[in-house]
């Protein structure tokens, strides 16, 4: 596959990265923001301000104009807020392409309210002539160490096979390793939900019942996720790949993780809104809660764990709901 430029939409932590990753191997990358503030940071500084010893690689152009990001590439890397994708679609990307085929990496976490979509099929439903020419990103991968150069692996999932391996190779070089796959929808479910439980993780932290219990939640809740990825057609062994398992792992365990942070505000005892302020960065656990609930609730699917997070995230019950939802009936209010 011959890919010169590639344009990443996204100069966040991880898109940010991303795009270094793709310069560094030599190719010429747009890095696309919409937030002139932070646009405006990383070309006075010429480095990110959230990642440290970030300096810009000279192959990035730096832009706040999607034509210009667009315009000539051969690949495309959405790394922007879940909630945001439809209409950035619908509204600036499908003009702008007008029926080019360029194949398309999400790299987007979430779950769409109502429709129950991936990232993948809303961007799909919004430019079809990308049929079967957008894959799944997704896998243990916190920005902050790939950019300190930490080994990674990651699973990219798409319907045409020959196309996954193609892009593969395209992103793989150290320090990531890319693991073709063909459940796309598996690994996209299992990268939204995994960010759900992150969030229940970090709850257990916040009320400070220890490791003990987080690993007992990871347990139960891998098992509401395995029933969750399956009734949305993903297959069954997903769940223990990289995209699942991995990915929980690494969200729930580790002190860096965002969707984690914010749940350990919330087991403190902070409102939604004031636990998403103290974290700061994006958490998209959150826009993929009510789905996921909803999913499970649709489909008959017994989740005391995914319930339990719901309560916490879009009710605002106490968090020792979710210790209750354990079977820990006596810890807490009741």
């Amino acid at each position: 596959m011959n890919i010169r430029k590639v344009t990443v939409l996204g100069a966040g932590i991880w898109g940010s990265v991303i795009a270094q990753h793709m310069a560094k191997k030599g190719f010429d990358v747009s890095l696309w923001e919409y937030d002139e503030t932070l646009l405006n940071a990383l070309k006075t500084m010429g480095r990110h301000p959230n990642i440290p010893n970030f300096k810009i690689h000279d192959n990035i152009r730096l832009t706040g104009n999607v034509a210009e990001a667009v315009e000539n590439t051969d690949l495309i890397i959405f790394v922007i807020s879940s909630k945001a994708i439809r209409l950035f679609c619908r509204e600036r990307l499908k003009p702008l392409l007008n029926g080019r085929v360029v194949p398309v990496v999400s790299a987007s976490k979430g779950i769409e309210d109502k429709s129950f979509k991936t990232i993948c099929e809303i961007i799909e439903e919004e430019l079809p002539h990308l049929k079967d020419k957008v894959l799944a990103f997704s896998g243990p991968s916190f920005a902050l160490e790939v950019a300190q150069n930490v080994p990674t692996k990651i699973m990219l999932a798409g319907a045409d096979e020959k196309l996954v391996h193609e892009i593969a190779q395209v992103m793989s070089g150290d320090p990531i390793i890319v693991v073709p796959a063909r459940d796309r929808r598996g690994v996209e479910y299992g990268g939204g939900i995994k960010n759900v439980l992150a969030i229940g993780c970090g709850v257990i932290d916040g009320i400070g019942d220890g490791a003990n219990a987080k690993a007992a939640l990871i347990t139960q809740a891998l098992q509401e996720m395995n029933d969750i990825l399956v009734s949305q057609g993903g297959q069954a062994g997903t769940v223990y790949s990289l995209a699942g398992f991995g990915d929980a792992i690494l969200t729930g365990m580790s002190a860096i993780s965002r969707n984690r942070r914010l749940g350990e505000k919330l087991g403190t005892g902070l409102s939604l809104e004031e636990a998403k302020k103290q974290v700061g960065t994006i958490a998209e656990g959150v826009n993929s809660v009510q789905s996921v609930y909803d999913i499970a609730r649709k489909n008959h699917l017994t989740t005391p764990i995914i319930d339990a997070i719901w309560q916490i995230v879009c009710q605002g019950k106490k968090p020792h709901v979710l210790l209750h939802a354990m079977g820990f009936v006596n810890r807490g209010n009741k």
